[in-house]
């Protein structure tokens, strides 16, 4: 994989939120908005050995080049991550994108969709995400117009209610900051910027979501497990003209770019674990996505990312800069004890 840009890296990244956000439940508590901004403080600060090492090139791929046990957990990790991606899409999606009636034809269709973007490469789908993030934006635009004359700022009661279940939610749905992690080495221009600025920016969505879910949607987001298409449907900038169409073609692109995104991760990691597959490493990491979400439990699944996420986002990366701290205070030692 050839080198990509710090604002591609930025645009992945935000998408790759959104969806995560999106797939947020439970959105009608004012103390979620406190603990959104807590949970991407913490983030932020889990993010700094990464942000370290992010001045050093060949961290992560040193790493799993001489500790391939652990590129495979790194594997395993996004191969887990995909299978909950499919099981939210069917919990997630509105009538209108997967109806009762073919539901199974609606989910068909769009795998077929993700494997062929995903079968494109990781910098092709770099090089789509600066437009795919332009049409995101605009329907954030749009959003915010529609639900602008139904806001009713007496609906926020300032409660500790939803603090530190959000909090935990949060942070769990924030697997992006692998994929910042593995493509860390690959990225030139201000990379410390665009991790920084995707932490911020995800974190501001979702307090835009909040917002709007608690002083537009009020009592009628509770009626529902995922607001964000209960918003939608109220907020509709014309009279004549709904806007649903724009907002499903959103969350299929949020979706398609997510599962991408973890394939064409799988099939960076493969180039240097397994580099004579690495070409068929699209078609069978989907295929085992698909059979993770069918045949393994969800709950067991949710249990081992949410385990294993700060250890292989924040841990090793601690120990990895640790380690090169250690290792250039030996050197300097050594010069000063040459003289």
């Amino acid at each position: 994989m050839s080198k990509i840009r710090s604002s591609q890296l930025f645009c992945i990244l935000v998408l790759c939120g959104a969806w995560s956000v999106i797939c947020i439940p439970s959105m009608n508590e004012s103390g979620q908005i406190l603990g959104t901004i807590a949970g991407c403080l913490l983030q932020i600060l889990f993010c700094l050995p990464m942000l370290a090492l992010a001045k050093r090139q060949g961290s992560f791929e040193k790493l799993i080049q001489s500790q391939k046990w652990l590129g495979m957990l790194y594997i395993i990790f996004f191969l887990l991550w995909g299978a909950q991606s499919f099981i939210q899409l069917w919990e997630v999606s509105p009538p209108q994108l997967l109806p009762y009636s073919s539901k199974i034809a609606g989910g068909i269709l769009i795998i077929l969709t993700c494997l062929y973007t995903s079968s494109v490469g990781l910098k092709a789908t770099a090089r789509c995400a600066p437009f795919m993030i332009a049409l995101f934006i605009i329907s954030v635009i749009i959003l915010i117009l529609g639900a602008w004359k139904r806001i009713d700022i007496s609906r926020i009661a300032f409660t500790r209610t939803g603090f530190w279940d959000s909090i935990t939610i949060y942070n769990n749905l924030s697997c992006e900051l692998m994929i910042a992690w593995v493509l860390l080495d690959r990225v030139k221009g201000r990379r410390n910027l665009a991790i920084n600025s995707y932490l911020l920016t995800k974190a501001g969505f979702c307090i835009l979501i909040l917002f709007l879910s608690i002083t537009v949607g009020g009592r009628l987001t509770e009626l529902t497990g995922y607001p964000f298409f209960m918003l939608t449907t109220l907020s509709q900038p014309l009279q004549g003209q709904r806007a649903d169409a724009l907002y499903i073609l959103v969350f299929v692109m949020l979706y398609i770019m997510h599962i991408t995104i973890q394939t064409g991760i799988i099939g960076h990691l493969s180039e240097f674990l397994f580099p004579a597959f690495s070409k068929y490493t699209a078609p069978v990491s989907l295929l085992f996505m698909l059979l993770l979400a069918w045949l393994a439990d969800s709950n067991i699944m949710q249990s081992i990312t949410t385990i294993s996420l700060p250890v292989l986002a924040f841990l090793v990366p601690l120990l990895l800069r640790m380690k090169q701290f250690s290792k250039s205070i030996h050197k300097e030692q050594s010069q000063h004890e040459a003289f």
